[in-house]
C-alpha cells in the first residue's frame, strides 16, 4: 500500500495532473465565454419616458439572443465537451505524455505486454 501511494504521489505525476487540469479548465472557460459573447450584444436604449424622451443620457443595455438559461446551459455544455476533448488529446498524444506515459510506450514497442502489479 505504501509503495502504491508513493508511486501515485510522485512529483512528476502531480505536476502532470495539475498542468492537464489547468489547461483543460482554461480552454473550457474560454469556450464558455465565447458562447456568451456570441449570444449577446450591446445596444443603446430607445427614447422613452424613463429617459425623458432623450433628454437624459441613454443607457447601454445587454440584449440576449437566446433566453439566459439556454445561454448558460449551452456555455456549460460546450465548455464541458471541450474540456473532455482536451483531456483526451493530452492523454492519447504520445508527444504530450510526460514520464510514465513514455515508459509505457517503450514497453509496447519491444513487443512486451504491459503488466499490472498489485
Amino acid at each position: 500500500m505504501r509503495e502504491f501511494i508513493r508511486n501515485a504521489l510522485k512529483r512528476q505525476k502531480l505536476q502532470q495532473l495539475c498542468v492537464n487540469t489547468a489547461l483543460s479548465n482554461f480552454v473550457a472557460y474560454a469556450v464558455g465565454s465565447f458562447v456568451m459573447v456570441l449570444t449577446t450584444y450591446h445596444s443603446v436604449e430607445r427614447r422613452a419616458l424613463k429617459n425623458l424622451f432623450g433628454i437624459l443620457p441613454r443607457k447601454e443595455v445587454v440584449v440576449h439572443r437566446l433566453p439566459e438559461w439556454l445561454e448558460w446551459a449551452l456555455a456549460v455544455f460546450l465548455g464541458y465537451l471541450v474540456m473532455e476533448f482536451v483531456r483526451y488529446i493530452i492523454r492519447n498524444n504520445k508527444y504530450l505524455l510526460l514520464g510514465d506515459g513514455a515508459e509505457r510506450d517503450k514497453s509496447r514497442d519491444n513487443g512486451e505486454e504491459p503488466t499490472i502489479t498489485r
